[in-house]
């Protein structure tokens, strides 16, 4: 059954209304963190908005493009069910996922003229991966067994996962930052992709292979990049014309 079918086939106003609710909570939790960093000088709203959306929006082409992907992996026969976690982890989940916001960051937001200022790199950055979050964690809820467990695995990824995607897209955000503020070579924002990716495909294969008492080293190292980046952020003086 096509992805999109089943998705429309599942969902109830009642389920979709409780998932969005959920998934919103830990979204718009960091969003005003997000928001709280960028005090000094704040983004205009609209254009916060907007790179939310096209957060969400980015879900889209990737369920279908992961989704096949993901399916041509666990079907191989040259490539291991051990090798497969390491496969999807990063190189699909982590690189799929991380270099759609590369683009939408690089082509929509680095033109933007908003985008004026290192800092908003951060900023954007997280927002962007803040809508893929809330509307990933959607999806999940509704392709469950059951609306109890369909609550559960959207309440769990909105404390994980949407910290997650919130510390990788500001780490992509800040490398594409360097090279329009600091005429650095442009290779130089594909490293924020590679760490991006790195972060997120560790992420990925704990929960995996379920190595759940790896979570706790897993959730030390979230909370030491978003110290490292709250620490670079505040090296960074807001532009004194914003």
């Amino acid at each position: 059954m096509d992805l999109l079918t089943y998705l429309i086939s599942e969902i109830t106003w009642g389920k979709l209304l409780l998932y969005l609710l959920l998934s919103g909570g830990p979204a718009l939790a960091w969003l005003l963190v997000c928001l709280r960093l960028d005090k000094s000088a704040p983004e205009p709203g609209m254009q916060i908005l907007k790179t939310f959306v096209w957060g969400v929006v980015l879900t889209i082409p990737l369920i279908y493009i992961a989704g096949a992907v993901t399916g041509m992996v666990k079907d191989s026969p040259y490539i291991s069910a051990f090798a497969a976690i390491f496969v999807l982890s990063f190189l699909v989940d982590g690189l799929f996922e991380e270099g759609g916001k590369y683009i939408i960051l690089r082509s929509l937001v680095y033109p933007s003229v908003h985008f004026d200022e290192l800092r908003d790199g951060f900023i954007y950055g997280m927002v962007l991966g803040l809508g893929f979050a809330f509307a990933e964690n959607v999806l999940y809820g509704i392709i469950s067994d059951s609306v109890l467990g369909g609550a559960w695995t959207v309440m769990l990824r909105g404390i994980t996962t949407t910290f997650l995607h919130f510390l990788s897209g500001g780490i992509i955000g800040y490398y594409i930052g360097l090279v329009k503020f600091h005429s650095l070579k442009k290779s130089i924002a594909l490293y924020g992709l590679v760490l991006a990716v790195i972060l997120h495909g560790l992420y990925n294969t704990v929960i995996r292979f379920g190595w759940w008492w790896n979570l706790f080293p897993l959730i030390i190292l979230l909370i030491g990049v978003y110290i490292a980046i709250l620490i670079r952020i505040k090296k960074i003086a807001p532009h004194p014309e914003k």
